[in-house]
């Protein structure tokens, strides 16, 4: 068949018709309602603007609409018009008694019905309107923009939409470089009107509508419209070919699945009461199947390949390729396909023209025939079970290998259609695991592989040998990501365990995380408010209820802990003849006391947390202790006790990475949950617990830690700087901070002192940048070296700093701390007074008192306790109340503390209650003493966090299903994030003081209770925003230019550059190269070692989404986690990484034969040896450029993370690459890396707002070490 591209044509092309929504069902009623004047326009006159019956689409003005006028109303009265595209009911100008309209018609209406003069209709309330209405009916006077000119080439323009009929449409998947294996065609017996292609450059998005006939309802046998949506940056390759009859195809192949659509049998029930506006994309359902009856998927489990009875349904989660065929006969269609294929390539499509492109529609995929079948179905006869174990036909493989083959076909790695008997015979004959790790392989590269057979061939799969040595700490986690329309499973990695893994650790391969994405897989399944989501929330039900199928492994819901049901996820576990699901939940403990399903949730969900299970400790004394309480408050709510000699078991068993022994840990223990606190009370083993921190009874009382003290310094971020300046703050103080931070990431690019100094005041929650500060000291980056992985760590800390900045306004402050919060036990503090609420005081006597003694980055081994006035808050700050202006003492009492805020157990109500709401159980604060910060208003009347909405409780026990119906009723209804992100639009137009704020701020903290209440928030349409300040980066045309402290600060970062882009073309530091003479055996063992760590790094890049390993090493994220904000990327980060260091570390150990300097050193030393072989023979392979082997032109490699060797294995040990560099110079005891026991430092009179220059030199005169090792004066 012969190809040729369609010949150009000159000249725009036609103005295109947007092809829209009607609402049909209200027809008949507008025409009746439309009262005509005696003078009808016939269809043939023409009025308005010049040409208006050739606008791709027309807006009118409508006025005079009564105050409670809806957009069903302005249905019924326009619609017979024409096709509705798009209404919004505003505020008349002139008359606040009546309201105002604008309808876009798509395209425009037949006739200029606006000349009706006057233009009458019926309302349905016809004893208030009896005579009806008269309204004022205006055209816009300008034609729409209908070209757009090329962002690529400037002489190149194209119409704004486009709106193509297809001849056919083809559905199916790519099974090689030029070929598609075709599963469902449309068009042959289909009216075309209704099979088109649509083209949105404005949105840069492709829209392919086509009809599917059904057996639902009343009437089977009808048809749907369906729709499918792709965004144009998502698609890399397009196929064009053109044929001599005047036709030609468009083959699109998407990375992953798109949106599908099925319209909306009544449109008018779309529209909902109260909503101002309506688009016709309401008219469309989420679709998540494409059948006959849209209810027997719902029967079945989920799996990739779905066996569903049912002639018409579709994978539509794997048939990702798309064969458009277009009839070219007339002069419009080619230059619409010009127009296509011009926008394309301008778009970074690559359109590969001219070459035949094979549709096969002879390729099935047996490989699901020829796996051995789930046991438990029914055979109808027993011939037929005799066939099912024909070694022949039926291949078995072991479960880790059949789930490792799921993990290729579903990622893409591998295509169902291509998968042979030979495949899988050869798979077999491997072992499992060989046959594993020959997949692993492969899904570790993520490169596509249309002959399977090829993955034997492969040379480098003999050096792959991943690491399957599991710590007691961690778990091999299997992953599920549920989309819409597919599921997908991902390789197993390691992870910190919990409870329930660490109990049924045998059975661990029978666990399986879940995560509810939608298509593109950056975010969680979540509500939307112009979509009807009810056939997606129905998926997700059917996971839930149904289950997911893995080979012959059925998995069922089994929990889901708080952090999981944020990001929408939850576990599922495969039952065995000895352990099913409810076994596990009845284990975990008591909860039969719980009525209200959201707490009982929660409660289950404490038993997976996160958790590292001391050993040492089975099970420690435990003591109770009485909570203390006043005024209908718990001012002890989540605080216990721990001893010393626990603290420091703890410690030691953790193998932190920790510059001071941590004082207070967040813990698990039993039903027992929040922090403990080191305090002298506390003797030997004991623990001693309050009653606020008993959630349930259970026979497992083992001690386990989910984080430890440490210090980080604290940030701003938007919300606190809208707080802040409504209080009194000017916006100059936030700019002067703003400016130095600059100033110095500049400076800090060349020079080192600069750049260290930055990194000890701006300390990160993971403390990396203390790391970072001892790499520089040991001139890692100097004019003589200039080490590759030190550059691309520093280089990413200033890019993730200012993204911080740019994005949320995150200006750190050096006078701050970012800590968890504890009580005073003693009772010395003093507490806040309610009378002060509301006083215009300055007197710091009137003051409540705090407790803050934090480590000091810059002085090793010393601390520094704060005093003086400060301000204290907690994220996120909503309410004008929620940062508090206190008192900084210190407190000779409390001196054992560090790196935690204490705050009083007197006074009228506990100060955490009046931070957003906050309790001692593990939250973190912020303390601030920098003096410019200090708010003019110092006693704002907090808000009232204690919820007046009592939760409803069931008459019976909570079950499973009640379970499983909560998940979804939280993902349907959770509005944290519209509230908080509505706040900061309406706080910087109105003040944060405003009504609508406050309302919002009460509302928010209903939505953060909403996981432990069970009561959803009601977020109606006058509480969002209409418009938007510039800075929240939104369309132009509902944004104004915000002069607050955000916009201020949005307009001076917004021309920084916050792009990293790894460089490795520097050289390795020969200080480490030639410190020791290596042989081949260390070479060997560490090439080993270095091949495992790159392996479980690349999987967690993956995981995490990650792009480098530069941010995993630091946690300086440049990505948005999937599901959840990036509040937590760090420390989630943080932990993951230790986990996997810890892990390595301790395999070096054993291959180096100890931990000692004399052997580890040349270990590390060997590692850094070959990592720089691997560089050098990478940097040789881009630079040689394409060479030809056997015929085959083989690219140069790319200088790209993905592609490139990775560095950071040796800096792991980052105090021996220090050590090994600096040789005789090094000194562990200046290094703040050492963790050495310190002293404690007591500054007089203050590091807070009343500190002065002679304080600071004072403070270097205090001795180390007071009676008793306190460090006090």
């Amino acid at each position: 068949m012969s190809s040729r591209r369609a010949s150009p044509r000159h000249g725009p092309a036609s103005k295109t018709r947007n092809s829209t929504v009607r609402a049909s069902s209200t027809d008949s009623a507008a025409s009746n309602s439309t009262l005509r004047s005696r003078k009808y326009l016939d269809s043939t006159t023409k009025s308005g603007p010049k040409g208006w019956e050739k606008w791709p689409e027309l807006t009118i003005k409508v006025h005079n609409l009564p105050p409670d006028v809806s957009i069903s109303n302005l249905s019924q009265w326009f619609s017979g018009e024409g096709e509705i595209v798009w209404m919004d009911i505003y505020q008349g100008d002139q008359n606040y008694d009546s309201m105002s309209a604008k309808i876009r018609f798509g395209p425009p209406p037949k006739r200029p019905f606006w000349d009706i003069k006057p233009f009458k209709v019926s309302h349905p309330d016809q004893k208030r309107y009896p005579n009806g209405l008269i309204l004022r009916v205006c055209i816009t006077n300008s034609a729409p923009q209908n070209w757009i000119v090329s962002p690529v080439t400037p002489k190149h323009r194209y119409p704004k939409r486009l709106v193509m009929p297809l001849k056919s449409l083809k559905l199916g998947c790519l099974i090689g470089p030029q070929a598609m294996a075709v599963r469902r065609a449309i068009g042959s017996n289909t009216d075309l009107k209704d099979l088109k292609m649509e083209v949105d450059v404005n949105f840069r998005r492709i829209t392919i509508i086509f009809p599917v006939t059904t057996m639902e309802g009343s009437s089977p046998g009808s048809t749907r419209q369906f729709k499918v949506e792709t965004d144009v940056l998502h698609m890399k390759r397009a196929y064009y070919t053109s044929f001599e009859d005047s036709g030609c195809t468009l083959t699109l192949h998407l990375p992953f699945p798109p949106k599908y659509y099925g319209k909306m049998d009544n449109v008018a029930s779309t529209m909902e009461e109260g909503s101002a506006t309506w688009t016709a994309r309401n008219a469309w359902f989420r679709a998540s199947n494409v059948c006959d009856d849209r209810d027997e998927p719902l029967r079945h489990p989920v799996a990739f390949h779905n066996k569903i009875p049912d002639a018409g349904y579709m994978e539509i989660g794997s048939w990702t390729t798309f064969c458009l065929e277009f009839d070219l006969s007339s002069p419009k269609a080619l230059e619409s396909i010009e127009h296509l294929l011009t926008f394309l390539s301008d778009f970074n499509v690559d359109v590969e023209q001219g070459k035949d492109f094979n549709l096969r529609t002879d390729v099935m995929a047996k490989v699901w025939t020829m796996l051995d079948h789930d046991q438990s179905l029914h055979h109808s006869s027993a011939m037929e079970l005799l066939a099912q174990d024909d070694p022949e036909t039926v291949h078995h493989l072991d479960f880790e290998v059949r789930y490792q083959l799921e993990v290729c076909i579903s990622q893409g790695f591998l295509n169902e259609h291509n998968i042979t008997a030979e495949f899988l015979h050869k798979l077999a004959d491997l072992g499992p695991s060989k046959a594993r790790i020959y997949l692993e392989y492969l899904a570790d590269r993520g490169t596509v592989l249309y002959d399977p057979m090829r993955l034997f061939d492969e040379p480098d799969i003999e050096l792959c040998v991943p690491s399957t040595r599991t710590p007691h700490y961690c778990a091999l986690m299997r992953r599920a990501i549920v989309t819409p329309t597919t599921i997908r499973f991902s390789t197993p990695t390691m992870e910190k365990s919990n409870r329930i893994i660490r109990k049924y650790n045998h059975a661990q391969d029978r666990f399986l995380r879940v995560q509810f994405v939608n298509e593109s897989e950056t975010d969680r399944i979540s509500i939307t408010h112009d979509q009807n989501y009810d056939d997606v929330w129905k998926r997700v039900l059917r996971t839930l209820f149904q289950g997911i199928r893995i080979g012959d492994r059925h998995y069922q819901f089994l929990a889901f802990g708080s952090s999981q049901l944020r990001q929408g996820g939850a576990y599922f576990f495969c039952p065995t003849e000895h352990l099913s699901c409810d076994d596990i939940r009845k284990w975990m403990g008591n909860f039969d006391h719980i009525k209200i399903v959201a707490k009982y949730a929660a409660r289950v969900g404490q038993c997976f947390s996160t958790t590292r299970e001391i050993r040492r400790v089975y099970q420690p004394h435990i003591q109770p202790i009485p909570d203390i309480e006043r005024n209908g408050y718990c001012f002890t709510d989540g605080v216990g006790i721990v001893s010393g000699l626990l603290a420091r078991m703890i410690t030691e068993e953790m193998e932190l990475d920790v510059f001071d022994e941590p004082t207070t840990f967040q813990f698990r223990m039993g039903g027992h949950k929040g922090v403990l606190v080191q305090w002298p009370d506390a003797k030997g083993m004991e623990v001693h617990v309050r009653q606020s921190q008993e959630k349930f009874t259970t026979g497992f009382n083992g001690l386990e830690i989910i984080k430890c003290a440490r210090f980080a310094t604290a940030t701003l971020n938007r919300q606190t700087i809208i707080i802040l300046e409504c209080l009194g703050v000017p916006i100059q103080a936030f700019e002067a901070l703003l400016d130095q931070q600059l100033l110095c990431y500049e400076k800090s690019l060349v020079d080192n002192s600069m750049a260290i100094d930055l990194l000890t005041k701006f300390v990160d929650e993971n403390q990396i940048t203390m790391v970072l500060a001892e790499l520089l000291k040991a001139d890692f980056r100097s004019s003589q070296i200039r080490e590759p992985f030190v550059l691309n760590v520093m280089a990413l800390w200033r890019a993730w700093s200012l993204k911080l900045l740019k994005e949320k306004a995150r200006i750190h402050v050096e006078k701050s701390a970012f800590v968890l919060g504890c009580v005073d036990e003693t009772g010395t503090l003093k507490g806040h007074a309610a009378a002060t609420e509301g006083s215009e005081s300055k007197d710091i006597g009137d003051l409540p008192e705090i407790f803050l003694q934090v480590t000091d980055s810059k002085k090793h081994q010393k601390t520094r306790v704060i005093e003086g006035i400060c301000i204290v808050g907690r994220n996120p700050s909503l309410h004008p109340g929620d940062i508090r202006v206190v008192n900084a003492v210190n407190n000779p009492k409390l001196l054992h503390l560090k790196d935690v805020v204490v705050f009083p157990s007197t006074g009228d109500r506990p100060i955490p209650n009046m931070l957003s709401g906050g309790d001692l159980d593990g939250d973190d604060f912020f303390v601030m003493w920098e003096p410019s910060l200090l708010p003019k208003e110092w006693h704002h009347p907090p808000m009232n966090y204690n919820s007046t909405t009592k939760p409803r409780e069931l008459d019976r026990e909570v079950n499973v299903n009640d379970l499983r119906n909560f998940f979804v009723k939280y993902l349907q209804k959770d509005v944290l994030p519209l509230i908080a992100h509505a706040h900061v639009a309406l706080a910087d137009k109105h003040g944060p003081k405003s009504d609508i704020c406050l309302r919002l701020a009460e509302l928010h903290s209903e939505a953060v209770d909403y996981p432990k209440t069970g009561e959803p928030v009601t977020f109606g349409h006058k509480l969002r925003a209409s418009q938007w300040p510039h800075f929240m980066d939104k369309n132009k045309k509902l944004s104004y230019q915000s002069n607050k402290a955000l916009g201020v600060i949005y307009n001076k970062l917004n021309r920084q550059s916050i792009e990293f882009r790894p460089d490795w073309e520097h050289d390795f530091d020969p200080r480490i190269l030639k410190r020791f003479e290596l042989d081949h055996d260390i070479l060997k063992a560490a090439r080993k070692v270095k091949s495992q760590y790159d392996t479980s790094v690349r999987r967690l890049l993956t995981q995490q989404r990650l792009d480098s390993e530069f941010e995993l090493w630091t946690g300086f994220a440049m990505s948005r986690p999937v599901g959840s904000s990036d509040y937590k990327r760090a420390e989630t980060l943080g932990h993951e990484f230790d986990v996997l260091k810890q892990r390595y570390r301790e395999m070096c150990y054993e291959a180096a034969g100890g931990s000692h300097p004399e052997v580890l050193d040349r270990f590390v030393a060997a590692t850094y040896q070959i990592t720089e072989q691997e560089v050098k023979i990478a940097l040789y392979e881009h630079h040689r450029g394409p060479i030809n082997e056997a015929g085959t032109i083989v690219p140069p490699r790319q200088l790209q993370a993905r592609s490139m060797p990775l560095i950071s294995f040796p800096w792991i040990f980052h105090w021996v690459m220090i050590r090994i560099a600096l040789g005789s110079k090094y000194d562990h005891k200046n290094s703040i890396l050492s963790a050495a026991r310190r002293g404690n430092q007591v500054v007089s009179p203050g590091e807070g707002f009343l500190a002065t220059a002679a304080a600071d030199e004072e403070r270097d005169k205090v001795p180390e070490q007071g009676p008793l090792g306190l460090g006090y004066c």
